[in-house]
């Protein structure tokens, strides 16, 4: 007991070195109590739930800070010490619901992975995330606010700005809102693989009579800005040697990659894409249209082909097929920068 007991001192003297910012004197007191007793994590976390439950019981008895003090002494001495079993996630229960709403914004500006991850973690998180409105609404105001749209169809519609067309559709339901208006995604690099058979010719000179068929994988990558720019890169690298690199300021360093520019169309429920860059030698326009989709459960993963044209300057448009096209899925990359 006598160890248990100096165990929890030493790991309080860590906390307490931790918290003033002194990590490499916090670690020392740590391993002096590992070594007395390998589970003094373990018995610290229930002495503050022990502490923190009493206290709650105080609290709502409303006792007097006289009464408190007497009663503490007694109910210290009567906790049992056999095994108490913690709730998950006890700890939590410790801070108000306003500090954890807090906590939920900051996750869900990272990314929307990231808040459905911490969503999973346990049924409090699960609730806040999803049940309260606000991480809804906080996650509207960032990602649509980072989206760009046609200025053309805005003003040939009278619109100056599309979030007065989303309130008049979805007002302030923003978990609806969330669910049903598209969204171009940042964190990360929109990939599409063709895979497609050719047919080769027999060698001169060789006795087969089976002409070859070759395999032929070529891979598309999208990476969006918020500032209305595209990178754009048709390459037979596969993502291992692409997508590290992948980036504006690395541009002029790989090979084929085209800037191009991009924004939604009030059109197709504010999902439809248009992707446009000019090919200055021999002055065409190009022009991709996608659509944003989902991939299963993951919302707005996925980009649909719908169209690929050029347009030469005295206005003759050049159709592209999509025979062999395949959609872009969104891949995420957690070191990837949104500026």
């Amino acid at each position: 007991m006598d160890e248990g007991i100096d165990a929890i001192t030493l790991w309080e003297q860590g906390t307490a070195k931790e918290r003033a910012g002194a990590m490499t004197d916090a670690i020392k007191y740590y391993r002096k109590a590992l070594k007395i007793e390998p589970n003094v994590e373990k018995i610290y976390r229930k002495k503050l739930y022990e502490e923190w439950k009493l206290s709650e019981e105080l609290k709502k008895l409303e006792l007097s800070e006289g009464a408190e003090n007497a009663s503490t002494n007694e109910q210290s001495e009567e906790i049992p010490q056999e095994e108490i079993d913690l709730p998950p996630c006890w700890i939590l229960e410790m801070l108000s619901d306003e500090i954890l709403l807090r906590i939920i914004n900051e996750i869900v500006l990272s990314s929307a992975e990231t808040w459905v991850n911490l969503s999973l973690t346990c049924k409090k998180f699960n609730a806040l995330c999803f049940s309260d409105s606000t991480p809804y609404r906080t996650f509207a105001r960032y990602i649509y606010s980072r989206q760009v749209y046609n200025e053309n169809e805005m003003r040939l519609n009278g619109i100056s700005n599309v979030q007065t067309l989303a309130d008049t559709i979805w007002g302030q339901n923003y978990k609806k809102m969330v669910t049903e208006r598209p969204y171009i995604k940042f964190h990360g690099v929109y990939i599409s693989v063709v895979n497609y058979l050719r047919h080769g010719s027999i060698p001169e000179g060789s006795s087969s009579l089976l002409n070859p068929i070759h395999m032929i994988t070529y891979y598309r990558y999208l990476r969006f800005y918020p500032n209305g720019s595209c990178l754009r890169l048709l390459t037979t690298n596969d993502p291992s040697i692409v997508v590290p690199s992948f980036s504006n300021e690395n541009q002029p360093d790989i090979k084929d990659a085209d800037i191009c520019t991009w924004s939604l169309s009030l059109d197709e429920g504010l999902g439809r894409l248009a992707i446009k860059r000019t090919r200055t030698k021999d002055e065409l326009e190009f022009l991709e249209e996608l659509q944003i989709s989902n991939q299963g459960h993951r919302p707005f993963n996925k980009l649909k082909w719908i169209n690929s044209s050029a347009t030469k300057l005295d206005g003759t448009v050049m159709e592209f097929s999509l025979q062999k096209e395949k959609p872009f899925i969104f891949s995420r990359v957690k070191y990837y920068s949104t500026d």
